[in-house]
């Protein structure tokens, strides 16, 4: 007796199969192949830079250049694993780079003896305080605990997808991302509070 797969395992498995045919073709130069391949996650590439390195304009960078990179290394991508989870620790790893990079130039800008004073990273952060701290908490992690934040959190990938991303084992990506989030969990304590606070004033206020 033959048993039908379920239609959710059907279609991942067809999605699976044209990315696979689109990676082979793009590894061949096909440039038509590459776009499609990547256009799903082009988003997805944006908000992880935008998140990790706080600043719009540097995330607009990192997603060119991550598309490069993406594009130059098919080779190391093995088909049949997550190409999100390749694509998304690519894209987290070129925003850090940039951050870093436009934190130095700022730092010898800024101790110039003349000259106006440029903007910083900092001042370029969004005004919503809320953003402002869930930024700030995960710029304080560590670099192994912050990239695996931002790949649970904004990619919303699986441990597996994790693990392979940034080269450990599915246990040591559950580990990392269980601390990465209690830490942010105890940095935002406050934060949590008063939105809990402000829901109970609403709701007694929608109440009267």
């Amino acid at each position: 007796m033959v048993r039908s797969l379920p239609l959710e395992r059907l279609a991942t498995d067809s999605e699976g199969t044209r990315e696979s045919e689109l990676v082979l073709r793009a590894r061949k130069g096909d440039g038509q192949a590459f776009s499609e391949l990547v256009a799903p996650y082009v988003g997805l590439m944006y908000r992880i830079a935008a998140r990790a390195s706080r600043s719009a304009a540097l995330a607009e960078d990192a997603v060119q250049e991550t598309l490069e990179i993406v594009h130059r290394g098919l080779g190391r991508y093995e088909p049949g694993t997550s190409f999100k989870a390749f694509v998304a620790a690519i894209a987290v790893r070129r925003a850090r780079t940039l951050f870093r990079a436009e934190v130095r130039r700022s730092r010898r800008e800024l101790s110039a003896p003349v000259g106006e004073a440029p903007v910083t990273p900092a001042e370029w952060l969004a005004a919503e305080e809320t953003a402002n701290r869930i930024r700030t908490a995960l710029a304080a992690l560590p670099e192994k605990r912050r990239q695996v934040a931002l790949l649970r959190l904004d990619a919303g990938l699986g441990y597996a997808e994790i693990a392979a991303a940034v080269g450990t084992t599915e246990g040591s990506a559950r580990v990392l991302v269980h601390h990465a989030l209690k830490e942010l969990s105890d940095q935002l304590k406050d934060l949590v509070a008063g939105v809990r606070d402000e829901a109970k004033t609403s709701a007694k206020g929608a109440g009267t």
